[in-house]
């Protein structure tokens, strides 16, 4: 299948099979394309008694790629996850900043039971096989968004680090018990931590609360950009909200307080970032936003 996409101001959210075209078109007006020549995934190492079967406190490390053909010549990005290198720094490849986000190989090991992070299935007659391969694309002269990112939380001093997810496994897509994806990116700080928007937003409220008898409070945040793209920002575990619902915010303007609401083993918050674009919305690694973050302090 060929896919057509030209630079936005904004991320370009994509899940292709192997086999797919990408056609991006730069912001000067160039073309650029991507292949997905194939995918995989491995465990590396696990403390898990048996894979794939979730054991409190386990520890599964594993490693993905996907080759692909861009700018003329083949590469592989490979990623690993679940230790330092999950802060991965994008690849640059024919004028197109790639972010590989996930493969659907490595569901072979992985469960999703600890919120949703899978690849959608595709439209087929003879049955819904999952695209294999998610990737964010740019311009790579542009940046994640055109505003400055303000930090979602107080940013740790040298950027993020493994051991400060939950128990040090808890990042995108990380091992959750050694065995399930987790569906966010969770970072430790104390109850009460303050939390801001990192971008100016359209509407924000509680999608469920401890209020309304849930057991979490859990924000949902709304951006319509002008390109026609729509962003959505999830934090869980807060304390409170500081601002009411439903009502602009400002980029930087603290909404919640967080990090003390069905913590588990240690005091966070979760933070999940999704796009919608071309009608499908696209969940993806939120540690992109923090690269940005980090870049605009």
């Amino acid at each position: 299948m060929l896919l057509k996409r030209r630079a936005k101001d904004t991320l370009t959210a994509v899940e292709m099979l192997h086999g797919d075209t990408l056609e991006f078109q730069l912001f000067d007006g160039g073309l650029t394309t991507l292949e997905v020549v194939g995918t995989g995934a491995e465990i590396v190492r696990t403390t898990l008694a048996t894979p794939g079967v979730e054991q409190s406190g386990a520890t599964t490390v594993y490693r993905f790629w996907a080759d692909v053909r861009a700018g003329g010549e083949e590469h592989r990005l490979e990623r690993v996850v679940g230790t330092q290198a999950s802060f991965y720094e994008p690849w640059e490849i024919g004028g197109m900043r790639l972010w590989l986000d996930a493969v659907d190989a490595s569901f072979a090991f992985l469960k999703e039971t600890h919120s949703p992070c899978r690849l959608q299935e595709t439209c087929s007659h003879s049955g819904p096989p999952r695209r294999q391969a998610r990737l964010a694309v740019q311009d790579a002269r542009g940046r994640v968004c055109p505003e400055r990112v303000h930090p979602w939380c107080p940013l740790p001093e040298g950027g993020l680090r493994i051991e400060d997810c939950y128990r040090g496994e808890d990042c995108w897509m990380g091992a959750y018990d050694g065995a399930s994806a987790h569906g966010g990116l969770d970072i430790n700080h104390p109850k009460g931590t303050p939390l801001f928007a990192p971008i100016a937003l359209d509407d924000q409220f509680l999608y469920n609360s401890t209020a309304m008898g849930h057991n979490n409070n859990r924000w949902r945040g709304i951006r319509h950009w002008a390109d026609g793209s729509l962003w959505i920002l999830t934090s869980c575990h807060m304390v409170r909200q500081t601002v009411p619902e439903q009502v602009p915010l400002a980029a930087g303007q603290q909404y919640a307080e967080g990090a003390g609401t069905w913590v588990g083993v240690a005091e966070h918050s979760h933070f999940a970032f999704a796009v919608v674009d071309h009608g499908e919305l696209i969940r993806l690694d939120p540690w992109i936003l923090f690269w940005q973050m980090y870049r605009d302090l």
